[in-house]
């Protein structure tokens, strides 16, 4: 049997992204008042922006049912299902897709990212290059677990306010950033939870340490994949993965810049860049 690659919609893949690599997207859900929107189907990013200018969303994962849908589908089309996930350390993404999976009796694998953004989207395209080259259902999982896979996250926020609110970050550590008046650099953790790693009241130099902290993380090995994620600072990001490669001393054997869904957008807030990387070998 085939296998079909899905992810939600914490990947920042756009729908033409995903579907030349054969990857399905489950959106989650941005959350106006009483309206209830699929994440890039129900709104677009210039409606997403000029609300977000005057009003504070919420965001929800993609449920049991939505995931049970697009597993049903899949397993009648004859494929198999990897479905990668944003962290459960963010989101009850992994939960909604386990629980939609454990009541089927077919060979879908779920995995929790421990991450979100560009790590999801670095993992999911590997995933989605192994199935491609041939490779099982047991060796796709086996080389994408993020328990084994060398992997590191970074982002660099200006205005942890976004953060604070949505409740991913810790309002002792919003309460510095606003009170010091600094831009944060933020790292996701192993387990797929965000903390602090740095910090300057400069935003350049916040993106220079945050660089120089992933290279450190990731190494400098020729195989290592990178991405860059950003939330309306297109200029900025293209800035980053140029430092990226320069601190590396070599171009990366992958690199991808990416606007972030506005699932992502929703808790980062704008001006936020995010930085990620791999090492499948």
């Amino acid at each position: 049997m085939s296998i079909v690659i899905v992810s939600d919609s914490g990947c920042d893949l756009t729908p033409d992204e995903a579907s030349r690599a054969g990857i399905e997207i489950v959106p989650m859900y941005v959350i106006f008042g009483a309206e209830r929107l699929r994440d890039g189907i129900d709104i677009d990013r210039a409606r997403f922006f000029t609300r977000l200018a005057r009003e504070q969303p919420q965001t929800e994962p993609p449920s049991v049912e939505d995931y049970h849908r697009v597993f049903v589908r899949s397993i009648g089309a004859g494929r198999n299902v990897i479905c990668m996930t944003m962290s459960s350390g963010l989101s009850k993404s992994y939960e909604n897709a386990r629980a939609a999976a454990s009541g089927l009796d077919a060979n879908i694998r779920v995995i929790d990212s421990f991450g979100a953004s560009g790590l999801e989207v670095l993992i999911a395209l590997y995933a989605a290059e192994l199935a491609a080259a041939g490779a099982t259902m047991e060796e796709i999982a086996a080389r994408v677990d993020p328990k084994e896979l060398k992997r590191a996250t970074y982002f660099a926020v200006p205005d942890v306010t976004s953060l604070g609110r949505s409740g991913r970050m810790p309002k002792a550590l919003v309460a510095l950033g606003s009170m010091l008046g600094v831009s944060l650099v933020l790292k996701m953790n192993d387990a797929g939870v965000i903390g602090p790693a740095g910090q300057s009241r400069s935003f350049d130099k916040t993106c220079e340490i945050m660089v120089a902290a992933l290279v450190r993380s990731i190494g400098r090995a020729p195989s290592a994949r990178f991405a860059v994620s950003h939330v309306q600072a297109a200029s900025v990001a293209a800035v980053v993965a140029k430092r990226i490669e320069a601190e590396l001393g070599f171009p990366p054997a992958f690199i991808s810049i990416h606007d972030a869904t506005l699932t992502v957008a929703t808790h980062m807030g704008a001006g936020a860049v995010g930085i990620f990387a791999i090492d499948p070998e």
